[in-house]
Parts: C-alpha cells; sequence; structure tokens
C-alpha cells in the first residue's frame, strides 16, 4: 500500500512540473520590460496655466514654454529628477494710490523661469507595461523672473521664491535609448505683496486691505518631452 501511495505521488509530481511550467507568460510574450536605466537628458514643452491670486497681480493666462530635464535611476522604481521650465509672462500693475476703479495703470511683460528638483516614483517599478511607465512625482524648486526684479509704482515684483510641486506623468518606450513622455504638473509659489497694498491714502478701500501678504497661489503645467539615455 506504502509502495502504491509512493507511485501515484511521483506520477502526480511529473504530470504537475510541464504544468507548472506553464503559468504566467514567457518572457518574449509578457507585457512587461525591464528596463536598464541610468542618466537621461530630455528636452520639454508645452503650456503653463497661472491660476489666480487675491488681487490678481501674478502672472496670468496660458502661455508656451520650453525647458530641460535630467532623470537618474536610483533603484528599483526610484528616480532622481532636475528640470526647468521658462515661459513669457504678463502681469498687471495696480497703483495704490489711485481710487479703486482707475487702480489698473498697465501690464507687465517678462521671462518667468521654475526649476526644481524631486524624486520619481514608477508605479510599474523598473520596467515598462506595454512600452509604458506611469509615474508620480514630489519636487522643490525655486521661481524667479529676472526682468521683474524692480517694483513697479506700488512696489510689487515677481521676487524669487520657493516652489513646490507635484504631478503625474507617462513615459513610452520608443527605442534602446529614446523615451517619450507627457506630464501634468502642479506648481505651488508663494507671492510677496507690498505693504503699499494695505495704504488707505488715496481712498479708504485700500488694495489688499487684510489677508496674508504672502498668499500661495496654484498653477498647472501640462508637458511633453524626449530624453535620451546616457552613461548606463
Amino acid at each position: 500500500m506504502q509502495f502504491r501511495l509512493k507511485s501515484a505521488l511521483f506520477t502526480l509530481a511529473c504530470f504537475a512540473t510541464p504544468l507548472a511550467a506553464q503559468v504566467g507568460s514567457l518572457p518574449d510574450k509578457s507585457p512587461y520590460k525591464d528596463l536598464e536605466e541610468g542618466q537621461r537628458f530630455g528636452l520639454v514643452a508645452g503650456l503653463w496655466n497661472f491660476g489666480p491670486d487675491p488681487v490678481n497681480v501674478g502672472p496670468k493666462g496660458t502661455v508656451p514654454v520650453v525647458g530641460l530635464r535630467y532623470d537618474l535611476a536610483l533603484g528599483g522604481p526610484a528616480y532622481l529628477f532636475v528640470r526647468s521650465l521658462s515661459g513669457s509672462v504678463s502681469r498687471n500693475i495696480l497703483d495704490f494710490e489711485k481710487h479703486p476703479a482707475a487702480r489698473l495703470v498697465g501690464t507687465k511683460s517678462s521671462v518667468l523661469t521654475d526649476v526644481d528638483a524631486g524624486i520619481t516614483l514608477a508605479l510599474t517599478g523598473a520596467r515598462t507595461w506595454h512600452d509604458l511607465q506611469p509615474l508620480v512625482n514630489f519636487g522643490v524648486g525655486m521661481m524667479f523672473d529676472a526682468g521683474d526684479n524692480a517694483g513697479d509704482v506700488s512696489g510689487f515684483s515677481l521676487k524669487p521664491a520657493l516652489s513646490l510641486t507635484m504631478g503625474t506623468g507617462l513615459r513610452w518606450v520608443t527605442g534602446p535609448n529614446s523615451q517619450l513622455r507627457a506630464d501634468l504638473s502642479l506648481y505651488y509659489w508663494q507671492l510677496k505683496y507690498p505693504q503699499n497694498y494695505r495704504s488707505t491714502d488715496a481712498d479708504p478701500q485700500a488694495i489688499y486691505a487684510t489677508g496674508n501678504l504672502s498668499p500661495w497661489t496654484t498653477h498647472t503645467a501640462l508637458t511633453v518631452g524626449w530624453t535620451w539615455a546616457s552613461f548606463r
């Protein structure tokens, strides 16, 4: 009896082994492909959409942007990124010495730049699914506008400020070295209003009578880019 039981188990194992080997996908049929990542350099272009601020003197509208990015694989699903975006912007100029109906005295144009660095996490790990790799990222950086350093008639300017970023993206591997990607990012900047916005010299109604003189503002960027692997 014991001999027959051992024989039956041996026969069952012989049939089960090839069946078990069929579970899952063969390497050449799998939708997943491992990536051999190192450093990547890329070009970026897209649109910036600027959100409102309490008195509407920050960058406004939707403008084209261009930029550069650098990515470095840290291991597993994590990547270090550094990127910059620049676009031509315009903002309103308010004169605190005029009555409310006449305070808008013009606009100012300049080139705004944001440089940030942070961590990107790939949702599929260090591999793609059907050549696609979904991403999430978080970063911190600096917003500055070299052409808007001097204050306007009320003393306001786009001074360099801390920026916080977060977003999602999708990479499409198009070749051994090249990748296309699309990113949707949120940017948080802190504007610095001048004390003159509290003034009531011309009218009892100040430009910004109450509230934080350093409000945070939210902006979005939709970009597409092309990156190239280097020094793997």
